[in-house]
């Protein structure tokens, strides 16, 4: 694999965030070109979400470049295959349409450049169309004493009852000694699930918003009923990154450490960069914990890191970063100076 410096996949991320819209813009009407059952098939619409998509392989190539390891690429690969294959597109055209963006983006860098965003786009292709690999099978909903509530919890969720969601959670929080393996269990597990059957076309994204929504209500019920500890463990700040939608793991973690005894100030999901820094300001945590579930976030909690690193440099606070996004770069945790990433709650849990 071609070697570059964090510096320089940066400038290779930046130059392909500058391009990507003419490029995704070139592909796909050549793409409409190559295949002209396509313009019958799906007229104008297609090609204005062809270019959508072929925008959003830009921006996660991007992302895995600054990451340093083509892993989360490859896996943004099968899952995009994942999700069209559930739409009837077949992977062979979600492999040509990478190979199309990588020719095009080489055109427009330099050799070196143009050499890693091959070695990208070649691992990417490869492995649309490969069967579900082992951590995606470990995503799965786990056998476990509350598996039976877990199903019936996702029946309430996906038929929109609120209520119903919040008696089986109730009655669960009731039989389980420990509630870290309610939010683990029932919570994080139901979620995984309903992100597998969105993934799958099995459910609209409707569906998906309105379980999340009753998942985050019902978290917020549990809350209420776990008795308070006194806040003497440390002080811990917990966030997600300006564009990063995704806050139900670390509203888990916020909990979980709440009830363990830390002072935890959450600020949700989507903040602003310089309102993180203001916050930590503030609050100087001894924790800070990071969230990003979407690869295409990396870039904003490399540039979040290193300013925590600069500003707060006489009393640094520990950093822990967390989420999906983080599962196929292990490495960029250390070229950052952070802790291995967190990929669960027990896995937190542990670290700390």
């Amino acid at each position: 694999m071609t070697e570059l410096s964090l510096s320089e996949r940066i400038a290779l991320s930046e130059a392909i965030t500058v391009a990507r819209q003419s490029v995704a813009e070139e592909v796909t009407d050549e793409f409409f070109v190559r295949h002209p059952d396509w313009v019958a098939r799906y007229s104008d619409r297609g090609r204005r979400l062809g270019i959508e998509d072929a925008v959003y392989h830009q921006i996660y190539l991007a992302s895995a470049i600054e990451s340093g390891s083509v892993e989360p690429f490859k896996a943004y690969a099968h899952w995009t295959t994942g999700i069209l294959r559930a739409r009837n597109i077949a992977p062979h055209f979600v492999a040509e349409n990478l190979r199309q963006i990588g020719e095009t983006l080489r055109r427009m860098l330099s050799a070196q450049q143009a050499a890693l965003v091959n070695e990208y786009v070649t691992v990417a292709a490869s492995a649309c169309g490969q069967e579900p690999d082992a951590e995606a099978a470990a995503t799965a909903v786990p056998v476990s004493a509350l598996a039976q509530a877990c199903g019936l919890y996702l029946q309430a969720a996906l038929k929109g009852e609120r209520r119903a969601a919040e008696g089986i959670a109730m009655q669960a929080l009731k039989q389980t000694p420990d509630v870290v393996d309610l939010y683990v269990d029932l919570f994080q597990s139901t979620q995984y699930e309903v992100g597998r059957l969105w993934e799958n076309n099995r459910i609209t994204v409707a569906e998906e918003h309105m379980a999340t929504a009753i998942t985050q209500y019902v978290m917020a019920r549990v809350y209420q009923e776990v008795e308070p500890v006194a806040p003497t463990a440390g002080r811990m700040l917990i966030t997600g990154i300006d564009g990063e939608l995704h806050q139900v793991g670390s509203n888990m973690v916020a909990d979980i450490f709440e009830m363990r005894g830390w002072d935890v100030r959450f600020l949700g999901s989507n903040v602003p960069h310089c309102g993180i820094l203001q916050a930590i300001e503030e609050h100087r945590p001894d924790v800070v914990g990071i969230s990003a579930t979407m690869l295409f976030s990396l870039p904003k909690v490399i540039r979040l890191v290193g300013d925590i690193h600069e500003r707060f440099a006489s009393s640094p606070p520990r950093i822990i970063v967390g989420g999906r996004a983080f599962l196929t770069t292990p490495a960029l945790c250390q070229e950052l100076g952070t802790n291995a990433p967190v990929v669960d709650l027990r896995g937190a849990l542990r670290m700390i």
